[in-house]
């Protein structure tokens, strides 16, 4: 107890720049025995030329991977989703990309784009084959979660490219890149990809939206896995430069390209986030007015709400179904007028709404069965 009154004494008599530095070392003692070495450079570069080789391995886990993916898509099942996510080798070439970029090594850089064209490739021919087979036209929710890409995704992989980047400098977290697999998708947008061009014409969708094309569903999927991939790629030569791997001025071209695609990415990503909120605020309008007329709504359920914004005008389309005669056109122009107040502060200045009832006989049954 007196040693640490004296401490604090010597420290008043000292600047108080001082102080504060003083009390600092005080506080974390001897931390950086703790800090690890970062792995050195020659032992990563290694590393990323195996990564790179588009061998027997990679193409096996890949087309397991696939198959998964393709089949839990098809089956709305997301454990299995996750199992594809896993295993799926994706990630390896696009890290030795963008280590090859920071590092000026070009042939490892050619090598890696073309392990990735091939990986792709192999997954959406995969997955267009089995959705070709399978006698199947209707998707799930998991299918339409990859087909409206927005910022939101691009910030995810921003955080995985970062997160997987940095784990490959750090020996005693190399393991944690199976878990920024499974933030990131990279296999199942591909195979949303396949299943779109595998299905063709129109999907039915099992949420409610009567049909979506499948150049929507292809292009929006593959929109999706490109602003995965630049974002992992770019932030991960930052994550590799800021460790002392390679040199900025050697790689400062390759950053600005892949910095231009994703500002170039950023522009239908930013509407289809727009989109997101959008349709947020009108689902939560929808659920208030259910709230506050429970004659009308009680009985009816809202199977799907779908915003599409051009300029500033959104095209609303929502599917409901309730029993014959409940909802009024008097009903329809009230929702309308309440719908439109919702959103036009969210930079909209005219809305196309699109409701469509689904009739319905509701039947109740109730019974009593004792043992006598």
């Amino acid at each position: 107890m007196k040693k640490r009154s004296q401490f604090f004494q010597s420290l008043l008599q000292i600047p108080l720049f001082r102080q504060f530095w003083v009390f600092w070392k005080a506080l974390t003692a001897s931390w950086r025995v703790y800090l690890e070495i970062p792995v050195p450079e020659a032992e990563i570069a290694h590393a990323r030329e195996a990564a790179s080789i588009p061998s027997f391995g990679f193409f096996l886990l890949l087309i397991c991977a696939s198959i998964l993916a393709t089949l839990g898509l098809l089956a709305n099942s997301i454990p299995v989703i996750i199992g594809a996510m896993i295993i799926a080798p994706l990630m390896n070439p696009i890290l030795s990309m963008a280590f090859a970029i920071v590092t000026a090594n070009w042939k490892l850089y050619k090598r890696s784009i073309i392990t990735i064209f091939l990986g792709v490739l192999s997954v959406i021919l995969i997955s267009y084959g089995i959705s070709f087979l399978l006698p199947i036209n209707v998707v799930g929710s998991e299918v339409v979660a990859r087909i409206s890409p927005n910022l939101i995704d691009l910030g995810i992989a921003i955080a995985a490219g970062a997160a997987g980047s940095f784990s490959l400098t750090r020996q005693s977290i190399a393991s944690s890149i199976a878990g920024v697999a499974i933030a990131v998708a990279l296999v199942p947008p591909l195979c949303v990809v396949g299943i779109g061009l595998g299905i063709g014409g129109e999907l039915a969708v099992t949420i409610g939206r009567l049909s979506i094309t499948n150049f929507n569903v292809s292009t929006g999927a593959f929109l999706l896995f490109l602003a995965n991939l630049a974002g992992i790629t770019f932030t991960a030569c930052l994550v590799f430069l800021s460790q002392s791997y390679g040199s900025f001025k050697k790689s400062f071209q390759a950053v600005i390209i892949w910095l231009l695609i994703m500002g170039i990415l950023c522009g239908p990503l930013t509407n289809s986030l727009q989109e997101f909120f959008v349709s947020n605020r009108l689902g939560f309008e929808m659920n208030r007015m259910r709230l506050d007329h429970p004659q009308i709504w009680k009985n009816t359920q809202i199977h799907h709400l779908n915003v599409e914004l051009k300029g500033s005008t959104a095209y609303v389309n929502i599917l409901v179904s309730a029993p014959q005669g409940v909802i009024t056109d008097e009903d329809l122009e009230v929702t309308q007028k309440r719908l439109f107040r919702t959103i036009s502060g969210a930079g909209v200045n005219a809305m196309d709404l699109n409701i469509r009832i689904v009739p319905v006989k509701l039947r109740e049954y109730q019974g009593i069965v004792e043992n006598n």
